[in-house]
């Protein structure tokens, strides 16, 4: 009971976890878009100034002219290479929890990036700790967002996050209302388990007991009649 209890709490933090993560190694902590890179952070930032000043996280919900800023959390990036890479989802690479993800062989070759780059910084320090560039995007696409920073030891780390240009909303609904559901189910799970008490198994009743205790029962009846018999004939004799 107690293992099914955790399971269902361990399935409820998944869930939250991607939830929190839906678009790959970027998502929303303390109410800001954080891109998670090897064990350090960067704020992420988006909007379309021809648009609204109002940012966005994940998917970019119109095309044209975009502007990204990445303010780099942990101070260390700033003494790191930082590279950056905008290529469009052709639908070819491999897929982790549903989403698209290249491998190290991809990541790699510049006969798989470069056709579909549209837009690349090459490595380059940032002693400020702030990186902008802008992008234009066309047309309705799918695009994957590479981010890859290396320190003095040649150590790598590289963060991946697919996202959408002019994503349907009804989609994002669909997909948050799944994580919502699994997330409910899980809760329901820790409630059931938890607090579901296992009922005593009944005492078996031996064939021996039971006969007595009807016996006992048809004896008593028995003299309750002959006592009601004898006052009825005491009361005619009188």
């Amino acid at each position: 009971m107690i293992i099914r209890g955790l399971a269902a709490w361990l399935l409820a933090t998944v869930l939250l976890a991607s939830a929190a993560y839906a678009h790959g190694g970027v998502g929303m902590v303390d109410n800001r878009c954080v891109l998670r890179i090897g064990p350090d952070l960067m704020f992420f930032t988006g909007y379309q100034p021809q648009n609204s000043r109002d940012e966005f996280c994940d998917d970019v919900p119109n095309t044209g002219q975009t502007v990204v800023a990445l303010d780099m959390q942990d101070t260390e990036l700033r003494d790191m290479l930082t590279e950056i890479r905008i290529i469009r989802d052709v639908g070819t690479h491999t897929r982790m929890n549903g989403l698209p993800f290249l491998t190290d062989a991809e990541l790699a070759s510049p006969e798989v990036l470069d056709p579909v780059t549209i837009k690349h910084l090459p490595p380059k320090k940032y002693p400020t700790g702030t990186l902008t560039f802008a992008l234009n995007f066309p047309q309705n696409d799918r695009f994957i967002g590479i981010v890859t920073v290396e320190n003095q030891h040649g150590q790598r780390y590289v963060s991946q996050f697919p996202f959408a240009v002019g994503q349907p909303i009804g989609r994002n609904l669909v997909l948050y209302g799944f994580i919502l559901a699994g997330l409910i189910a899980g809760v329901y799970g820790i409630w059931y388990y938890g607090g579901k008490q296992k009922k005593p198994a009944a005492i078996p009743k031996k064939p021996g007991v039971r006969a007595l205790r009807w016996g006992g029962l048809i004896f008593g009846r028995f003299f309750e009649i002959q006592s009601k018999m004898r006052r009825l004939k005491s009361d005619f004799r009188h």
